[in-house]
């Protein structure tokens, strides 16, 4: 005879793949004609754009365009200019079989750019670029279990068990269009570099709908139209979504947001100034998360016969809070050569990985100089900053430089980096539960054999295990003994169906 528990069950979206891989790209570069020759590079700033997620019978693949702006110094050393490479790339996941509901979130990290000069006409480029994905699905999730109206002398042992899972998964695209102005009347003649990024600030909930609110932050460097090199500057523009995730209930909401391109172009204004046109696309993948409270029956018996259980397992992916954490490092790089005068620093986020308990960060500080006779020149330092971590599995949100700072010392740069990094835990929990009971009826107990009531003593035995022993149930030993739950104690356990 087969006994099914009444249950009651909710949607959830659970994870059930994640992994990060890694992929090399390369590619060249050849200086135009009207430009003069390369004498040194100079500065490497790195940018990855996501372009699509396609669904297939092996997995999920990912595509994207890699880009790097490469400073360099003209030969003979009176000035810089700088060079685009792009290249296309892909990361295939092999994956079970993806249903059509499937819905995938990618996150993509630049892991380190080298470029280095084949002729003083060309510069190949290297790139290795990290693709981290995660699968989700909707499924049902029992959050309590009960006995049927016939129990056929069935006893369960219920638990409870507090999980945070997904209650909403869905992304939107967006755009941003923008024009700056230069501060200082400062006239630009050309872009060098120009990077942004996405920061999102805050989320808000009301009815099924989630305000997201936050700002794109632009950091070019501009040739200025006495300079010999590129000038900072930084813009920043607010923005703000609105995104029906479908579900009324939440306790955390996080958003990733993935560049899928980014278009900036010097223009004229009416006014005859120069001002900065941007031009930014991007999709915001949410994972909305809800606290559950689950009972679920974990054992079960029959003082009426025997009972074969049967089980299920289940492991679910826990999300936590995102938390954002500051490195800080100081550190003195020497440099080949007496620095005279600091012109600028370039840094670019390399190598990035976090292990249990440990997450490590490595920063490529490109220093652009004078040296001692006066010329332009440049050196590349990394420093390496590292944070101890709680244990379990970290993922790395979003890592961005807040604040870079150095000086010239003689030969020696004092350089003063913090980074924010954002990131959340992410714990693994297994439920077991048991899905139904098979009872033989042809080999009932004989309940003349049993004993009405037995003495026996506790050794360190739970109440469960000595009421399943004896045909019993942990309420009846309670009413029959004072201080039962105490172990080590001679104890009254009468027959009960």
């Amino acid at each position: 005879m087969d006994i099914s528990f009444e249950s009651r069950e909710i949607p959830i979206y659970r994870e059930y793949y994640h992994q990060a891989k890694r992929v090399q790209e390369s590619a060249e570069c050849v200086v135009p004609d009207t430009d003069a020759d390369i004498e040194k590079i100079a500065a490497v700033q790195s940018c990855v754009f996501l372009k699509s997620k396609d669904l297939s019978a092996r997995g999920i693949l990912i595509t994207g365009e890699l880009a790097a702006c490469i400073l360099y110094i003209r030969d003979g050393k009176n000035g810089i200019s700088s060079l685009t490479v792009r290249q296309p790339f892909s990361i295939e996941f092999e994956t079970e079989p993806p249903e059509s509901e499937t819905l995938a979130q990618v996150a993509l990290f630049v892991q380190g750019t080298d470029v280095r000069l084949v002729n003083p006409r060309k510069i190949s480029a290297g790139f290795e670029v990290e693709g981290e994905l995660s699968c989700y699905r909707s499924e049902k999730l029992r959050i309590e279990s009960m006995l049927p109206e016939s129990t056929y002398g069935l006893h369960v042992r219920v638990e409870e068990n507090t999980l945070t899972l997904p209650n909403a998964v869905c992304e939107k695209s967006m755009a941003i269009n923008e024009q700056f102005s230069f501060p200082g009347g400062e006239a630009p003649t050309g872009l060098a570099a120009a990077q942004a990024e996405l920061l999102v600030k805050d989320c808000q909930m009301i009815g099924t709908k989630v305000i997201i609110k936050g700002s794109a932050e632009v950091k070019i460097h501009a040739f200025a139209e006495a300079g010999e090199y590129p000038v900072e500057s930084s813009f920043s523009s607010p923005f703000s979504q609105i995104v029906d995730v479908g579900a009324d209930c939440m306790h955390l909401c996080s958003v990733r947001p993935e560049i899928t391109g980014a278009y900036f172009d010097l223009v004229d204004t009416i006014n005859g100034d120069k001002a900065l046109d941007m031009e930014l696309h991007a999709v915001l993948q949410l994972i909305c998360a809800q606290e559950h409270s689950i009972r679920c029956i974990t054992d079960a018996y029959s003082n009426l016969m025997p009972a074969d259980l049967l089980y299920r397992t289940q492991e679910y992916r826990q999300i936590g809070e995102e938390k954002t954490l500051e490195l800080k490092a100081e550190e003195s790089v020497r440099l080949m050569e007496e620095c005279r005068e600091l012109l600028a620093v370039f840094p670019s986020l390399s190598r990035m990985t976090a292990e249990p308990g440990k997450l490590s960060v490595s920063v490529n500080l490109d220093l652009l100089i004078r040296n001692g006779e006066g010329e332009l020149s440049s050196g590349r330092r990394t420093i390496t900053l590292t944070q101890e971590l709680d244990s379990g599995e970290f993922r790395i949100r979003r890592v961005r430089a807040a604040n870079v700072s150095a000086k010239a010392e003689g030969e020696t740069v004092n350089c003063a980096i913090t980074l924010e990094i954002c990131g959340q835990a992410v714990g693994k929990k297994e439920v077991s539960m048991v899905d139904g009971v098979i009872l033989d009826e042809g080999s009932s107990y004989m309940q003349e054999s049993i004993p009405t009531l037995t003495l026996v003593r506790a050794q360190g035995e739970s109440l469960w295990s000595l009421a399943k022993k004896y045909h019993s149930s942990e309420e009846k030993i309670l009413e029959m003994n004072e201080n039962a739950d105490q172990t080590k104690q001679m104890l009254l356990i009468p027959k009960c169906i």
